[in-house]
């Protein structure tokens, strides 16, 4: 599903992480407050990394809303510098016992783009407006 309030963040939350995402907020009191949040963690040769969890947004945060066909809705809180470097991707979760993997995966379909040292070319780089 596409996010319904923001139509340059063009990333797809698929049906399992919607759900994934709306069973751990119900099944964690401590998390009731919160909203999921997907956060560029690092930078290496082949690209960035990606962090997801849950947090409280702070200033200049992008809240950004998907709803189901059920009318249940999921925020997804993306900071200035992420945003600006993933406005195209799939957010998903995986579930594979046999290949001992859990957890939410970001995929960012620019990622060819960033990947070496990329933050040489100005063009690919934010400027201060940009965030």
């Amino acid at each position: 599903m596409r996010a319904t309030n923001d139509k340059d963040f063009k990333v797809d939350l698929t049906e399992a992480a919607f759900r994934q995402i709306n069973l751990i907020k119900e099944n964690d009191f401590t998390l009731a407050e919160l909203s999921f949040r997907i956060k560029i963690g690092g930078k290496g040769c082949d690209g960035f990394t990606y962090n997801t969890g849950f947090s409280e947004p702070v200033k200049d945060d992008k809240l950004i809303q998907f709803v189901n066909e059920n009318k249940q809705k999921v925020t997804i809180i993306v900071d200035p510098f992420t945003y600006y470097y993933c406005k195209e991707g799939l957010i998903d979760y995986v579930l594979d016992p046999k290949m001992n993997q859990d957890g939410f995966v970001f995929t960012n379909k620019n990622e060819n783009m960033y990947s070496g040292k990329f933050f040489k070319e100005e063009t690919l780089v934010p400027k201060e407006e940009d965030l």
